[in-house]
């Protein structure tokens, strides 16, 4: 027997359903009616609207229709793809969505539902069309950002994203895809084994229920939801005419950051990418270009795999406590102890420099030299953003 909360949270669930599945109904008609109701089935309850301004007759009379007939087919189709049901109200709905233009009030997710506050997600989008240098750059930057811990967005389509959402996977991370057609059928065909992968490593994401016909109109919709799930959106290569550019323009209207990766100035390739180096995107060599702006916030970023033996998972100390590395090569023997210490917070990790002053309360000045002397030891890397790396 259900309890009283189970029996809400289906109850909700079948409101939205119904709701975001009403004939000629879209988001941008439900964003309309909740500035007058509370909920989906605040809506459903309504028998007259009568007196509510905004809401033309043509819609009044689809939201007189109250079958939940279509409910709950999607649910029992939802059940035997294996595929999650969220809402505007589900507690794993996330956040930063809630917030775009006409959110999807109802999606569908199959595979492993993300860590939406905890996980940095950025977009990867490009031409359908892609050359070898497309692809090359493609390849080389999601690599690094899924080794690093960075969740790769994308829209599985030909061309970028299919090479983005394939480089991710190999690379030991985790991607998202979000479709333009139904939750149950991979577009284009031949990505169907592509999709069955993302499922296993990552989710696959559509506001379109299972059995939904596919409609052109879908893909470009489609956009404003990897803009919205993603911190920012790379461009790696695109035309002036590209659905990559729109995507960008959108996650700039949502507040997002944008990068794309310059170009040859005689392709046309690349000539979206360009344009919004030009205009508003910050450019992007490597995939640390885009890691340096939220190395602060996400601290599992660039946390390398353990390798060997002389990995310690120990928390190092301090240079007063004189803390040592658990090395057994002649190389990090011959370190001074403040040098030990450094080493030993790098350990854990590639760490900004003011995070290494934090952590091991050397003071700057001293900081600075030990990090000089250090690097030209080849003891560690100094990446863009002021960020330092071990070398083990």
């Amino acid at each position: 027997m259900l309890g009283i909360w189970e029996v809400i949270i289906i109850e909700k669930e079948m409101c939205w359903l119904w709701l975001a599945t009403l004939d000629g109904i879209a988001a941008a008609d439900i964003t309309e009616l909740l500035k007058s109701f509370g909920s989906a089935c605040d809506i459903y309850k309504e028998e007259s609207f009568k007196g509510i301004s905004g809401i033309k007759p043509a819609l009044i009379a689809k939201l007189k229709n109250k079958s939940l007939l279509a409910a709950e087919d999607i649910i029992k189709k939802s059940k035997q793809i294996g595929a999650k049901i969220i809402t505007f109200e589900s507690k794993s709905y996330p956040e930063a969505l809630k917030y775009i233009n006409n959110p999807p009030y109802v999606f569908y997710l199959r595979g492993e539902v993300p860590d939406w506050k905890n996980r940095l997600n950025i977009g990867v989008v490009g031409t359908r069309r892609a050359t070898e240098y497309g692809i090359a750059v493609t390849k080389r930057i999601c690599a690094g950002l899924a080794e690093n811990g960075v969740t790769v967005v994308s829209g599985m389509a030909r061309g970028i994203d299919t090479v983005a959402a394939n480089t991710a996977i190999e690379s030991g991370g985790k991607t998202i895809a979000v479709l333009g057609c139904s939750i149950d059928r991979a577009y284009p065909a031949e990505n169907a084994p592509l999709m069955n992968r993302i499922i296993e490593n990552g989710a696959v994401i559509s506001e379109y229920p299972p059995g939904a016909p596919t409609r052109k109109l879908n893909f470009p919709m489609r956009n404003r939801i990897i803009s919205g799930l993603s911190r920012g959106i790379l461009v790696t290569e695109a035309p002036k005419k590209s659905g990559a550019l729109i995507t960008a323009n959108i996650a700039l209207e949502d507040g997002r950051d944008v990068f794309a990766v310059p170009g040859s100035i005689f392709k046309k390739s690349s000539e979206g990418a360009n344009a919004l180096l030009v205009s508003s995107a910050k450019a992007v060599v490597s995939e640390w270009d885009i890691i340096s702006e939220y190395m602060r916030e996400y601290d599992f970023l660039n946390k390398p795999k353990k390798r060997g033996k002389d990995l310690s998972d120990k928390k190092p100390k301090s240079a007063d406590s004189g803390s040592v590395m658990l090395y057994d090569t002649e190389k990090y023997r011959k370190l001074s102890e403040t040098e030990k210490t450094v080493a030993a917070l790098l350990l854990e990790g590639n760490m900004h420099i003011d995070d290494i002053k934090r952590e091991s309360g050397i003071e700057m000045s001293e900081l600075n030299r030990t990090l000089s002397v250090m690097e030209l030891g080849g003891y560690i890397n100094k990446l863009p953003g002021n960020i330092y790396k071990l070398n083990i």
